[in-house]
C-alpha cells in the first residue's frame, strides 16, 4: 500500500492548485473591470494549474489510478491549447478536454477511495462516490446547455446560468472531498 503521507501532501496540492484556479477564473469577472487584472488572473490561473499537476506527479507512483490521472490531465492540457469554439476541430479538443477533466477525477477519486477504504474511512470514501457522481451531471448538464442553446437561444442565459450552478455545485464536492480525505490520510 502506498505511503499515506505522501498522498495526503498530493491531495492537498492537488486541493489547493484548485482554489487558486477558481479564485482566479472568479476574479476574471473583475478583469472586465480593469483589464490589467487580466493578466494577473491568467497568471494565476496558470499557477494553480501548475501546482494541481505537481501534485499529480507527486502521486503518480502510489497507485496506479492517479499515474491515469496524470496521464489523461497532460493529455487534457494538449487538447485545451488546441480548442476553441470557432472550428468543428476547436469544438472537438474542447469536447475531448471536458473528457479528461472527467476522466481525471474518476482516476483521482478511484485512487484515493482505495486508500480511504483501506482506512476504514468511509465517509470520506463515500463523499468521493458522491463528487464523482456530481462531477458526471455537471459535464452531463454542460453538455445538454451547449445543445439547447443552439436550439433554444432565447434560453441560452438561463441555461448557462443552470450550468453555472451544477458546475460550482461539483466543484465544491470534489473540493470537500479533496479536503477531506488529505485529513484522513495525514
Amino acid at each position: 500500500m502506498g505511503d499515506t503521507r505522501r498522498i495526503s501532501d498530493g491531495l492537498n496540492l492537488m486541493y489547493v492548485g484548485n482554489i487558486i484556479a477558481v479564485a482566479a477564473a472568479l476574479c476574471t469577472l473583475l478583469a472586465l473591470l480593469a483589464p490589467f487584472l487580466a493578466i494577473l488572473t491568467a497568471i494565476a490561473i496558470i499557477v494553480g494549474g501548475v501546482i494541481c499537476l505537481v501534485g499529480l506527479v507527486k502521486l503518480r507512483n502510489e497507485h496506479s489510478d492517479y499515474l491515469s490521472a496524470l496521464v489523461v490531465c497532460i493529455l487534457g492540457i494538449v487538447f485545451g491549447l488546441l480548442s476553441n469554439n470557432e472550428t468543428p476541430f476547436g469544438s472537438l479538443m474542447d469536447l475531448a478536454n471536458t473528457i479528461c477533466g472527467l476522466l481525471q477525477a474518476y482516476f483521482v477519486i478511484r485512487g484515493t477511495n482505495s486508500f480511504l477504504q483501506s482506512r476504514g474511512c468511509l465517509t470520506e470514501a463515500s463523499m468521493g462516490d458522491r463528487a464523482w457522481k456530481w462531477q458526471v451531471v455537471s459535464i452531463a448538464v454542460s453538455v445538454a446547455a451547449a445543445v439547447l442553446a443552439f436550439v433554444l437561444l432565447p434560453l441560452a442565459f438561463v441555461l448557462t446560468l443552470v450550468n453555472l450552478v451544477v458546475s460550482i455545485a461539483a466543484l465544491v464536492f470534489y473540493l470537500s472531498y479533496l479536503k477531506a480525505s488529505v485529513a484522513a490520510l495525514g
